[in-house]
């Protein structure tokens, strides 16, 4: 990462606006950015209630920009939140997933990322799935898990009771770096990476000596946000240039970095996000050119942007 995108810059800059200009575009995280703490949508950061991000939706309907929801959440749920929110896409299971649509009329695919090269069973062809079987219960099935939580005993637990009803992805949380998490599951015979989606606060945990708690996706290795965002893209005929990101975590950056542009909501840990992004392994056409940042948190942070992003196309 260049130097100069280690000091984000405010989404209400002359910078922000200049770059805001062109966006048709975004591509938002939900928990901890689009939605208040607790995933709620009618409520500010502090739990005051509030209607502020669905008068912005709508504001940004009407002028013609398109969002998309990507994140971590599973089928039933993220499928709910855009039928709520007046959204035709969901990105989920971090990027494991794209769906248009609901109901009957909707379409979806994976992306199993280098399992799409890999046996995953006797008799079959590269990428092929056995039949009945997703690709979380084969992660489950591979006993990675339980490995993963005795080497790092007190560090990573199951992320209950949320890890239910996914298709690709199983949840953990705790605190575990990048590398040392990747050092263990080089040794997998399923190619897999642990993805950090963010700062959570569960309110019961076992876990000891974590300086802070994140949630982690157990994924294929090869996916992840910006790898959907950047299918999507291409799927839409879009430029760089009409997209933007915004999110609060590790696994938000790579959006930006398919688009281009990023904006980091400031309940995020900075330090840690951005540190964690410049070890990201991104594809060469790949470049994250320019980090903005809120000076409000999640909900309150995303209309911050959303209002510096309307005023710029505006003015």
């Amino acid at each position: 990462m260049p130097d100069s995108l280690n000091t984000p810059v405010a989404v209400t800059s002359v910078a922000a606006a200049a770059r805001f200009k062109a966006v048709t575009h975004i591509y938002t995280d939900l928990d901890g950015t689009l939605l208040a703490p607790g995933g709620r949508l009618l409520a500010s950061d502090d739990g005051t209630p509030s209607t502020a991000v669905c008068e912005r939706l709508v504001t940004l309907k009407r002028a013609g920009i398109e969002v998309i929801a990507v994140t971590g959440r599973n089928r039933a749920q993220g499928t709910e939140i855009i039928r709520l929110l007046n959204l035709k896409t969901l990105i989920g299971e971090l990027g494991t997933f794209t769906q248009d649509g609901y109901g009957a009329r909707a379409t979806s695919c994976y992306d199993l990322g280098d399992w799409a090269k890999t046996v995953l069973a006797p008799r079959l062809a590269p990428g092929e799935l056995p039949p009945n079987t997703t690709p979380a219960q084969l992660i489950e099935a591979s006993g990675i898990i339980s490995r993963l939580q005795t080497i790092f005993a007190g560090r990573l637990e199951a992320h209950n009771p949320y890890g239910d009803s996914r298709e690709v992805t199983r949840m953990l949380r705790g605190y575990v770096s990048a590398e040392e998490a990747a050092e263990v599951l080089a040794r997998e015979a399923l190619p897999l990476q642990l993805s950090d989606n963010g700062i959570i606060h569960p309110q019961q945990h076992t876990l000891i000596n974590c300086p802070e708690i994140h949630v982690y996706h157990l994924m294929p290795r090869g996916t992840g946000k910006g790898r959907a965002v950047a299918a999507d893209m291409i799927r839409r005929g879009l430029s760089r240039a009409q997209t933007l990101a915004i999110g609060d975590a590790v696994g938000d950056v790579e959006m930006g970095a398919a688009t281009g542009s990023f904006i980091l909501v400031s309940n995020a840990s900075k330090t840690a996000v951005l540190e964690g992004a410049a070890a990201l392994p991104l594809p060469p056409a790949w470049r994250l050119e320019a980090i903005f940042t809120t000076e409000r948190r999640t909900a309150d942070g995303w209309v911050e942007f959303a209002d510096a992003f309307l005023a710029a196309r505006a003015g």
